[in-house]
């Protein structure tokens, strides 16, 4: 995990259970106004790296204090009016803010007039797909084999974070790292030669089979600039590092994830020992109608809880539009723009998200279409903190001053370690949501959006960064 490096005293104390308090208090000369409050602020619990298969998740809101002092509506509606006032943004920006614990509203400026939402959009995906589906929900990825024809054929499952060889099952030391890599065409390959036995002297054909996801791989709604500059892959249900064809983050994508696939496994194979003839080619029709196929392999993804937290904490635009298209797979739904979009808007009504006014064309943001509202995301954020298979919610966000898209935002600044996010922006677009704690106490669940805007983010997100420093610093008890 990188580490708050500005003016930041950070204190680990080791609790029972091995989980820490992160201690983050500000004393940057200038941020403090008032006196500090008798009892220090209380940070978001988070935890130490892991290296066991399946880590049992920390609860970020644990410790938080439900009889915490509350701050004055009038003063939060006034710090709220300024954002919008301010020249850094405008007209556009709409924000609430809520009580993360009972919802009670302390902040509405047109909270429910929906708007582009950029990034911030996966944080419904995940928590529509961990609310239908289940924390330890996970996706299979299985190799077929025909003997007539001496044919492999690898089925896309969902997993488009594979690796290239072995899997390292969860055994990582960076939390954010866990579910890229957790299963491996390496593994895939072990257990067909030991399913072969014999049969694997000869050689043999490769195809893959993603029928299950008809696409269109690359949505209509993405920016081709969005492919050239490796913001995100074609998603086909089926891929390596998420199509990277470097270790880099942006790295240039595979144009056909599945068939870098395919070929990726067929190395694998031949690494191996066992001669693989011809090339890698997509499967006419889907294996499971071929009854003289067997299974011979399978390997389990990450557990969805860990997804989760890859894509909010690194906002990965392709992990979030694969989570969307498996989770209309498993609903009934064509694992589609529009499927995907049917069973997220289905899935949070039915936890009781207030959809109001909710439009959808992906599941990771690209699209300038989309419109959600401020109130719809602090609704979404208060519905997750009721439901079990969500209750690790806050620990998938990165925090701020630590870890992923926030973990340099806000060195130095009053929300190091309070404020739980995550972020988006697009051109004219910037919007965050997430909850702070404030210098009280008291739980926060926020959510601003701006869209209209002219082009850049700085200034924007300067005017929300004011805002979320004043309310991290709120000592307005009402």
């Amino acid at each position: 995990m990188r580490r708050i490096i500005a003016a930041v005293t950070l204190g680990l104390l080791v609790l029972a259970g091995g989980y820490l308090y992160l201690d983050a208090q500000d004393v940057v000369p200038g941020w403090i106004t008032a006196a500090p409050p008798a009892e220090p602020q209380a940070p978001f619990v988070t935890q130490q790296p892991v290296t066991v298969a399946s880590p049992a998740p920390v609860e970020a809101v644990a410790g938080l204090d439900p009889d915490a002092p509350r701050p004055s509506a009038a003063a939060v509606q006034a710090l709220v009016d300024q954002v919008r006032a301010d020249d850094r943004t405008g007209e556009s920006t709409n924000v609430s803010v809520v009580d993360y614990l009972d919802g009670t509203v302390y902040a509405d400026l047109d909270a429910a007039d929906p708007q582009v939402p950029a990034s911030t959009t996966k944080l419904l995906t995940a928590i529509a797909a961990v609310a239908e589906l289940g924390a330890d929900f996970t996706t299979t990825t299985t190799v077929a084999w025909v003997p007539a024809t001496r044919t492999l054929t690898l089925v896309a499952g969902g997993d488009v974070m594979l690796a290239a060889d072995q899997g390292h099952h969860g055994d990582v030391d960076d939390a954010e790292d866990a579910a890229d890599g957790w299963a491996g065409l390496g593994d895939l390959a072990d257990a067909v030669l030991e399913a072969l036995g014999d049969d694997a002297t000869g050689a043999v054909r490769v195809r893959i089979d993603d029928s299950d996801f008809p696409g269109p791989a690359w949505p209509k709604e993405w920016p081709q600039y969005a492919f050239d500059m490796g913001y995100a892959a074609p998603v086909s249900g089926l891929a390596v590092d998420a199509a990277r064809l470097t270790d880099d983050n942006y790295a240039k994508r595979a144009a056909d994830p599945s068939l870098h696939a395919g070929g990726v496994f067929a190395e694998a194979l031949e690494a191996r020992g066992l001669t693989v003839t011809g090339d890698v080619t997509r499967a006419s029709s889907p294996v499971a109608d071929d009854a003289r196929a067997r299974e011979v392999a399978a390997v389990e993804s990450a557990p969805l809880s860990e997804v989760a937290r890859h894509l909010l904490s690194v906002s990965d635009n392709t992990v979030a539009e694969q989570v969307a298209r498996v989770l209309a797979l498993e609903t009934g739904r064509r694992a589609t723009p529009g499927g995907e979009a049917k069973a997220i808007v289905a899935s949070l009504k039915a936890i009781g998200v207030d959809v109001a006014g909710m439009e959808l064309y992906d599941g990771a943001g690209f699209s300038d279409r989309n419109q959600i509202s401020p109130a719809t995301m602090t609704s979404a954020l208060l519905a997750a903190r009721d439901e079990p298979e969500l209750a690790a919610l806050l620990d998938w966000l990165p925090l701020a001053g630590l870890e992923g898209t926030v973990s340099t935002r806000y060195e130095g600044l009053p929300p190091a370690g309070y404020w739980r996010a995550k972020t988006g922006s697009l051109t004219g677009v910037t919007a965050i949501a997430g909850v702070l704690v404030t210098a009280d106490g008291r739980p926060l669940a926020v959510a601003i959006l701006a869209d209209g805007m002219p082009y850049g983010q700085e200034r924007p997100m300067g005017a929300f960064d004011d805002l979320l420093g004043a309310l991290a610093e709120c000592g307005c008890a009402g």
